[in-house]
């Protein structure tokens, strides 16, 4: 059974002893800040959220919707805070209602930080080019299972996780050093790669974080009190269920709204999905005389019926999730499961998988193949003649555009590592003029 004391933890990763209270600004709100004005975050901006470089200046980027979520998951979590206050007692929960919505916040807000390039599209390139690529399997030979598995199955929360742990920040250790609480509800898989091909776990596709920050891992882990279900594998943070729901919430039905903006579903095709998920007022609707601001209406209280359904869903299964007990995303469970799940299937066939996604797709594959290749035979080059060769000119001119190449290690594992968060880091555009740049 997990407990609140532990899992509203202030204590910061790699940080000796709690830092002081601030009668102005909450630990939570610290970590919301250290999130804020990261690099990483900063970057969202120019990462594709569904429409990338063919999108309008309209549709939402990985940064608009990590702002978005950010701001449902603190209404949820304040509204999930207040239950849990009044269930278990404030003598056995440290933190106000308030303190609860701001951890929801900080997790939802970095919950994209790992994003490749390209977002998803991003990952698929990246896994499918080290299984089936000849210099991308090359590469993997003498790194151990694992790190094969990372490879061969690129997943932007173990990234995600590296960067707020590991990249970002000036600290010396510990990234930027979020409390345990935040990196606790940010775990929405809380186990590693399987060490081999036949080795089960939590997912059969998804985990949270790379070997090489399982050390991290397990720290926060243990500051939390989370339940082990396994090698290098936790149950999830409760709170991680409220920042899958904020996400989900908002996906679910932004991604229709933007649809619309690039014309890729009509009016009224969005007024068919979302109604079935919304309480109506139709004298109000009905007094709305533009498109437009019907479409703002159906956004707006479609994802406030959400939140207050997976609210709900929280509460119900609450007991469940201190067990440490696997409950599923908890917009499964509500009464409208049912129009999401219409939601779902023509978002994927009508827009994830459209023309115009599919353009996107087709730039993203060239681009990421071309950095890969370019620069994966750069380091082979560079770990075969060491410290002290002399690269051929083609190879030290490229490798000169990575930032901090001289700290990066000569040792496989240590380059392989560096050289993915350096192209996942990449923005969209400036993966391309990487692209066009090396091809000439």
């Amino acid at each position: 059974m997990m407990r609140w004391n532990q899992l509203l933890s202030r204590q910061r990763l790699a940080k000796e002893g709690l830092a002081p209270e601030l009668p102005y600004r909450s630990a939570f709100e610290i970590d919301i800040d250290r999130i804020t004005f990261s690099t990483s975050f900063r970057r969202l901006s120019d990462k594709q959220q569904v429409h990338g470089i063919g999108g309008s200046d309209y549709v939402r980027s990985r940064l608009t919707h990590s702002m978005e979520a950010a701001r449902v998951g603190r209404s949820l979590g304040s509204w999930a805070g207040a239950e849990i206050i009044g269930r278990y007692g404030q003598d056995a929960v440290p933190a106000t209602a308030f303190d609860i919505g701001n951890v929801v916040a900080a997790a939802a807000l970095a919950h994209d930080l790992g994003t490749p390039c390209f977002a998803h599209t991003g990952e698929d390139i990246i896994s499918d080019w080290f299984r089936s690529a000849p210099l991308g399997q090359r590469i993997q030979d003498g790194l151990d299972g694992q790190q094969c598995s990372e490879l061969r199955n690129f997943e932007g929360n173990a990234q995600g996780f590296r960067v707020l742990t590991r990249l970002q920040g000036w600290r010396a250790s510990g990234g930027l050093q979020l409390t345990a609480a935040t990196l606790g509800a940010y775990g929405k898989y809380p186990w590693s790669a399987p060490a081999s091909a036949d080795e089960v776990r939590p997912h059969k596709r998804k985990y949270g974080f790379f070997g090489s920050e399982t050390g991290f891992m397990a720290d926060v882990a243990s500051e939390l009190g989370l339940i082990p279900i396994g090698r290098d594998a936790w149950c999830r943070h409760p709170l991680a269920y409220l920042v899958e729901a904020a996400d989900d919430a908002c996906y679910s039905v932004v991604d229709i709204e933007d649809a619309v903006k690039m014309r890729m579903l009509s009016f009224a095709d969005a007024e068919e999905l979302l109604e079935p998920l919304i309480e109506w007022d139709r004298q109000e609707y009905n007094a709305i005389d533009d498109e437009d601001r019907r479409l703002i209406y159906l956004r707006a209280r479609a994802i406030d019926r959400l939140v207050h359904d997976a609210g709900l869903a929280f509460q119900e299964k609450l007991a469940d999730i201190m067990q440490g007990k696997p409950v599923g995303p908890l917009l499964n469970m509500i009464e409208r499961k049912d129009a999401l799940k219409e939601i779902s299937e023509v978002s994927y066939t009508r827009i994830y998988r459209g023309q115009q996604r599919c353009e996107t797709d087709i730039v993203a594959a060239r681009t990421i193949t071309i950095l890969l290749e370019a620069y994966g035979e750069a380091m082979l080059a560079r770990e075969a003649i060491g410290p002290n060769g002399e690269l051929p000119r083609r190879f030290a001119s490229l490798l000169e555009t990575v930032p901090g190449i001289r700290r990066i290690p000569y040792d496989r594992a240590g380059w392989v590592r560096a050289l993915l968060d350096y192209i996942a880091g990449m923005t969209d555009r400036f993966a391309i003029r990487q692209a066009q740049l090396i091809a000439g």
